[in-house]
C-alpha cells in the first residue's frame, strides 16, 4: 500500500485580485460603422471566390513513346467523342492519369493556377458542355470537356459585417485593455491600491480559494504565469499585470498553507482505490 506522503497535499496559495475583464471590455465597444467598411474593402480578396471551372480529361503519356503514335491514338479518341461515344467511359478505358481515371476523368471544381497552363486556358476559355480539341502540354496530350463553371463572386458587406464586427470588437476591446493594464501597473503598489482602482473602474476585487502551483487558478482558470508569480511573491507585494485566459490580472497573495497530510478522512475514497487496486495485482 502507499505510504501517507503519497497522499500529501503541496504548498497552496490565496490571492485577491484585481482583472480587467475581457468579455466586458468587448461588450461595451461600439465598432463605427466606418472602420468596417475600411476593414471590408482592405480584405476584399478575403471575401472573394475566384472563377471556377469543373471538367474531365482524357490523358495520353508522351513520356518515352513516339509522340506521332501518341497523337495518333489521341486524334482517334476525339473522332470517337465528336461521333457521340460516351466521354466518362472512354477516360475510365484509356485515360493514363490514375488520379481521374476512375472518375471518368472528372477533375471536380478547380481554379486558375491549379492545372499547367496549357490546359487551363482551354479549360477557363469553353463552356459546359464543350470538348476541346487535342490539347498538348508537357505531359502529353489531353481531351478536355468542361461540365459546370462557376462565375467569380464576392460577398457583399452586409453579409460578413457581424464577422467584421466581431473582428473589430476583439481588436480594439484587447487593445484597450491591454492600454488600460499597462497605465494601472505604475499606481498598484501595495495592496489597498487594489481596492482604491477597483472602485474607480466598477469592478470588485475577488479572492480565490487556495490552489497549489499546478492548479487552475479558481475564477481565473489555468493560468500559469499567475500562479507562478502567486508562489513567489512576497507578502504586501503587489504584481505586474499578468496573463489569464479572462483577460490581464494584477494579483497579491493573502494566505499560505504549508504542505501537510492529510487526514484519512480527506483522503479516504482515494486510499480505498488504491487498496482495491493493489488487492486486485495482488490477487492476479
Amino acid at each position: 500500500s502507499k505510504g501517507a506522503a503519497e497522499y500529501r497535499v503541496g504548498e497552496q496559495r490565496k490571492i485577491r485580485y484585481l482583472l480587467l475583464d475581457r468579455d466586458q471590455a468587448r461588450q461595451k465597444v461600439a465598432v463605427p460603422a466606418t472602420d468596417i467598411q475600411r476593414y471590408y474593402n482592405d480584405n476584399i480578396q478575403q471575401y472573394q471566390t475566384p472563377e471556377q471551372v469543373r471538367a474531365r480529361h482524357i490523358h495520353l503519356n508522351t513520356g518515352g513513346k513516339d509522340e506521332a503514335a501518341v497523337r495518333k491514338q489521341a486524334e482517334g479518341l476525339l473522332a470517337q467523342i465528336k461521333g457521340g461515344a460516351d466521354f466518362a467511359a472512354l477516360a475510365q478505358k484509356v485515360s493514363e492519369d490514375e488520379g481521374s481515371k476512375t472518375n471518368g476523368g472528372d477533375l471536380g471544381f478547380f481554379g486558375r493556377g491549379r492545372m499547367v497552363p496549357e490546359f487551363e486556358n482551354a479549360a477557363f476559355s469553353m463552356e459546359p458542355g464543350q470538348v476541346s480539341d487535342l490539347v498538348k502540354s508537357q505531359f502529353g496530350f489531353h481531351i478536355i470537356k468542361v461540365e459546370e463553371k462557376r462565375a467569380a463572386t464576392t460577398q457583399t458587406l452586409d453579409e460578413v459585417r457581424p464577422q467584421i464586427q466581431q473582428t473589430l470588437t476583439m481588436q480594439i476591446a484587447d487593445q484597450q485593455i491591454t492600454d488600460r493594464a499597462q497605465q494601472l501597473e505604475d499606481r498598484l503598489e501595495q495592496p489597498a491600491d487594489l481596492a482604491t482602482v477597483a472602485s474607480e473602474l466598477g469592478v470588485m476585487v475577488q479572492e480565490s480559494g487556495f490552489f497549489q502551483r499546478e492548479d487552475p487558478v479558481p475564477g481565473l482558470g489555468a493560468a500559469p504565469q499567475v500562479s507562478d508569480e502567486a508562489f513567489r511573491l512576497n507578502d504586501g507585494e503587489v504584481s505586474n499585470a499578468l496573463t489569464s485566459p479572462r483577460g490581464p490580472v494584477f494579483i497579491t497573495v493573502t494566505e499560505r498553507k504549508d504542505p501537510y497530510v492529510p487526514p484519512l478522512v480527506e483522503v479516504r475514497g482515494p486510499v480505498r482505490e488504491d487498496l482495491i487496486r493493489t488487492r486486485a495485482t495482488d490477487l492476479s
